[in-house]
């Protein structure tokens, strides 16, 4: 009762504007899509604007990676298999408005006992390389969890583990639209670590040949270790940021002093060296009193500057009263903290009702992005009048359908069937494209659908009877200008099932790309004039995605590549590139030569104009080859 009239005050001061109101989302919570949706609804009724959703546990990736493919002959964690959970999120949080900070939960632990070790008991990145595995004195390499099982980590100063943990970082960054990265785990599992061979080896470079102190306490030896994570630290930091600078670098390191004394992690000094944008210090206490004393002895080991960079984590799970935790929100405000992180989703949900109604009674904006970082998205629902049906398209009803109904359309209508969605870019920029479609075994397996936007035409086929995949799906990520009008989404007929048109929607993406386009003519081929789309996202590490259509299944395409137009006549066309570079591909069964251009990590690309062209070779028109349009794409 004794904090009562404190709470009224701070009640009273007026709404945030800006404030991060962060929560985490652990593997319990993306055990489907829907309870994807289920949690994003409820964290958005409250103004949550921001979450940390787990991509690094228990010795795999979540999403589907092919750095942990190389290192360790798995591409996915075991429970998530068939799908991409990582994205499903992001899609629900970013058209909620919610931004998503990757995190890395497992850190430096490599493995987990209780979650298909192997046949070694060391997981799989450790078992394909033993001598990347962290040792204490004795030779043990394995931690315990407290309930019989046993963690396995990664020696902290061993490069090559240092760099597979930094590649799986930067191949995430270069693949999802997310908007920041959290780091958990730098630091060591106690003091006794650090007696593997490679850091004996590094110590013993460092200090004339001698070995590191058998006393584990010792000062100076501490120090080292400290240092080395410090040095990780900034190191993780600049790849990240020389991939995409707007990605927020995060981490929720344990208090201090603890988290020095116990673990070797010294991350003051993160603030201090610019390795983190933003902490979020466990400060989980149960009682405003203690989370008062612990929150006050943090803030004390941080320099004035840098409390604007320090949003403390509360604990909001069974244990601690909701008037506590509304408590230590007021507190964060009063001490003009940028906000509060929870711990975490799952136990947050008897709090919301009370923080929605006295302290996020209005969105706020996650400092220090501007207001629009996640506009809402476009939406053109099949109801729309300005959605063209050319066919017998029927009206269905349902609650999987977007707005309760929806547009059906059988097999064996005429090809012109189909339904167009416009969809108009607000802005300049990166959008992705995507289509809203429930699942059932009466539809398409391979529903066709095409967007066309400023560099062509892509071509997708999505497997509508797929359990679990209904939903907003991903169709592709492109380059659109309002000066050049809007894009457009088709649905067509199929050969076999039904097809759906139930909404397309636009969500801005912050990945990095330049602008494309599409340029010149093309010539007729046995099907027509071959079609090329160029999509995807053109910066250093990204990826470019190529595809050449309306090609003859199983005939042979040509993708022309380089970095200078050109105007030369050719087998009865023009050929509008320089070639530096050709891919020869076969068309799929559904006309489609597709290709991938991985761009070199090399911040030099940038503002580097590419061009492509597709020459179709069809024996059946008289050039014995038909060219498309061609495309370009600045990389940036």
């Amino acid at each position: 009762m004794r904090f009562a009239p404190f709470l009224a005050l701070l009640a009273a001061l007026p709404a945030q504007t800006a404030e991060i109101r962060g929560v985490w989302v652990a593997r319990d919570g993306l055990t489907s899509r829907g309870q994807i949706q289920t949690t994003l609804d409820r964290l958005q009724a409250a103004n949550i604007n921001l979450v940390a959703v787990n991509v690094w546990s228990r010795g795999y990736t979540l999403w589907p990676s092919d750095v942990l493919q190389s290192a360790g002959g798995v591409r996915q964690d075991p429970g998530f298999i068939g799908r991409d959970p990582l994205q499903e999120f992001l899609t629900e949080a970013h058209r909620r408005g919610i931004q998503v900070e990757a995190w890395f939960e497992y850190g430096f632990m490599a493995c987990w006992s209780g979650w298909f070790p192997g046949n070694t008991g060391n997981g799989p990145v450790l078992t394909a390389h033993p001598d990347w595995a962290a040792m204490d004195q004795s030779g043990n390499t394995r931690v315990a969890d407290g309930n019989g099982g046993y963690f396995t980590w990664f020696a902290h100063e061993h490069p090559a583990a240092q760099q597979f943990l930094i590649d799986l970082t930067t191949e995430l960054v270069d693949r999802y639209d997310v908007d920041g990265v959290q780091w958990d785990r730098i630091r060591y599992p106690s003091l006794a670590f650090g007696y593997d061979p490679t850091t004996i080896a590094r110590y013993r470079a460092a200090h004339n040949n001698q070995s590191p102190p058998a006393n584990t306490n010792n000062p100076a030896w501490k120090r080292w270790r400290a240092d080395g994570l410090n040095a990780f630290a900034l190191q993780l930091a600049q790849a990240i940021r020389a991939r995409r600078s707007t990605v927020a670098i995060t981490n929720a390191p344990v208090p201090a002093d603890t988290a020095y004394n116990s673990y070797l992690q010294d991350w003051p000094q993160w603030l201090v060296a610019g390795a983190v944008d933003f902490v979020y210090p466990q400060i989980y206490r149960t009682t405003i009193a203690d989370y008062t004393s612990l929150l006050n002895l943090n803030l004390s080991r941080v320099r004035t500057q840098d409390r604007a960079r320090f949003a403390p984590g509360i604990r909001a799970i069974s244990g601690t009263p909701t008037a506590d935790v509304l408590a230590m929100v007021a507190l964060n405000r009063q001490l003009n903290l940028p906000g509060s992180v929870f711990w975490y989703a799952e136990g947050l949900y008897d709090d919301l009702p009370s923080l929605a109604a006295q302290y996020y009674q209005q969105p706020a904006s996650v400092p220090p992005r501007p207001v629009n970082w996640r506009p809402a998205p476009t939406i053109v629902d099949d109801a729309d009048p300005a959605v063209a049906f050319v066919g017998a398209w029927n009206t269905v009803t349902g609650t999987a359908w977007h707005q309760g109904a929806a547009r059906t359309l059988p097999a064996g209508q005429p090809p012109t069937a189909a339904a167009t969605f416009p969809l108009a870019p607000t802005e300049a920029g990166l959008w992705r494209v995507l289509l809203h479609a429930p699942s059932g075994a009466s539809f398409s397996t391979a529903a066709p659908v095409h967007v066309h936007h400023a560099a062509g035409s892509t071509r997708v086929h999505i497997d509508l009877t797929a359990p679990g995949s209904a939903g907003w799906r991903e169709l592709a990520t492109v380059w659109l200008d309002p000066a050049l009008g809007p894009a457009s989404v088709q649905v067509l007929v199929a050969t076999q099932g039904s097809v759906i048109a139930d909404g397309a929607m636009l969500l801005r993406s912050r990945q990095r790309g330049g602008a494309a386009g599409h340029f010149g003519a093309g010539t007729n081929g046995s099907l027509g004039v071959p079609g090329i789309g160029l999509s995807g996202n053109g910066a250093p590490g990204g990826r470019l995605e190529l595809q050449v259509h309306s090609v003859p299944a199983g005939s042979a395409a040509i993708t022309v590549l380089g970095v200078q137009g050109s105007l030369v006549p050719a087998l009865g066309g023009t050929l509008y590139v320089v070639p530096a570079a050709t891919e020869l591909r076969v068309a799929d069964a559904r006309g489609v030569a597709a290709s991938t251009l991985l761009v070199p990590f090399s911040p030099t690309l940038a503002g580097l104009s590419v061009f492509a062209q597709g020459l179709l070779l069809d024996p059946l028109v008289p050039a014995g080859a038909a060219w498309t349009q061609a495309v370009s794409a600045v990389l940036q």
